[in-house]
């Protein structure tokens, strides 16, 4: 095919069982900067899927796609096929972002999954977050918690101030610009520019989010969410308080143990608030009745996290927050060893994985989609 480039790369489960995994690969941008999209070929079935190129960096580029399924210690053989030009949309269900002057919706086709609202508000978070029955796995601002808003993140004492709550005197973190928006067959990316404040407009650190929701099929939805906090204007004091979550979420009351039919496990087979909560795990579901059916939401917190693995502070009638900093609440002592100062011109950056599913944790393979995200199959390129 006229302006065509193929490179082949082989691909190895490992000892998992594989469905659905997405994969990232860093090529050198000489090999395919002249390159916008393309799709990935099985060279033994014939099979074709989705690939999609990102922008160019720091001399690399990033190819994405989807794996559908691996057996155990299986190897394929994989070609990628790049064009020049982006082609029309040939796969369906492409993902689409629909921009208006107050958020961002994200869909899969005509499906709404979630939408970053980011103006006009305490803090940018994401609503709805929609499961593929159609329906919302998260609340926004209930009457308990006002500031529980479905997914978001925050931090109760930020130099002594409050940028949990919307109590009077609360803190802000505001938008300040969209550094990249990118969607495509594989994917649809949110890249955000934020600073954190004072109740008067005090700049207290800057936020780089960015949100990267995965076209999967089974509308079984992964979403990687990166928080990247930069001391930019003075050293930042990051208090030891329970009240913080760089990811937080509020599940909807059918999903609470407290009044729903919920669910709280973790990755040490902890059950409910009274297992889980200040304790430490790779990950944390929560899972219950929406409709008539059984759907969750998990959240992974990825290897080189500081601290991992994270505290959690979840309790049963539907808050989960991945919460590093609560130290002596956790572990109900008196010395603050949660505190952390992150000195002017330094970097702080917190990775996880979320993913809404259909089941419970065990019927979603919660545990196997961790390894998924942690330990990813093994992708080689010959030559």
């Amino acid at each position: 095919m006229k302006n065509m480039k193929v490179i082949t790369i082989r691909i190895s489960s490992g000892s998992h069982r594989r469905f659905y995994v997405p994969i990232s690969l860093e090529l050198p941008s000489g090999l395919v900067s002249e390159y916008k999209s393309g799709f990935i070929k099985d060279v033994y079935t014939g099979a074709i899927c989705p690939l999609q190129i990102n922008a160019f960096s720091e001399g690399f580029a990033e190819a994405s796609f989807i794996v559908d399924h691996m057996e155990p210690y299986e190897e394929k053989v994989l070609e990628l096929h790049l064009r020049e030009e982006p082609g029309e949309a040939e796969f369906e269900s492409e993902m689409k972002l629909e921009e208006s002057e107050k958020e961002i919706k994200i869909f899969s086709g005509k499906f709404l999954i979630t939408s970053y609202r980011f103006l006009d508000v305490v803090k940018p978070y994401l609503y709805p977050l929609n499961a593929g029955i159609g329906l919302s796995v998260t609340e926004d601002g209930p009457q308990d918690h006002i500031h529980h808003r479905s997914l978001w993140t925050a931090h109760g004492d930020v130099n002594g101030v409050d940028i949990w709550s919307e109590e009077p005197n609360h803190g802000f973190i505001e938008h300040k610009a969209f550094l990249s928006l990118a969607s495509g067959p594989v994917f649809a990316e949110i890249r955000a520019e934020n600073v954190w404040t004072g109740p008067n407009g005090e700049r207290l650190l800057d936020e780089i989010r960015t949100i990267r929701v995965w076209n999967i099929p089974s509308k079984d939805w992964l979403i990687d969410y990166t928080v990247n906090l930069r001391a930019i204007y003075g050293d930042v004091k990051l208090g030891d308080t329970k009240e913080a979550g760089i990811l937080s979420i509020r599940v909807c009351p059918s999903l609470t143990v407290k009044g729903g039919e919920g669910r709280i496990t973790n990755s040490f087979g902890g059950v409910n608030e009274e297992e889980t909560w200040g304790r430490r795990a790779h990950w944390c579901d929560y899972s219950g009745k929406l409709g008539n059916e059984v759907y969750g939401v998990a959240v992974f917190d990825y290897l080189e996290n500081f601290r991992h693995p994270t505290y959690w502070h979840v309790r049963d009638y539907g808050l989960m927050a991945a919460n590093v900093f609560g130290i002596s609440h956790f572990k109900r002592i008196r010395s603050p060893e949660g505190v952390y100062i992150l000195r002017k011109g330094e970097q702080l950056t917190f990775k996880y994985r979320i993913y809404v599913h259909k089941g419970d944790a065990r019927e979603a393979n919660v545990a196997q989609k961790y390894l998924d995200y942690v330990c990813p199959p093994k992708i080689t390129v010959p030559g």
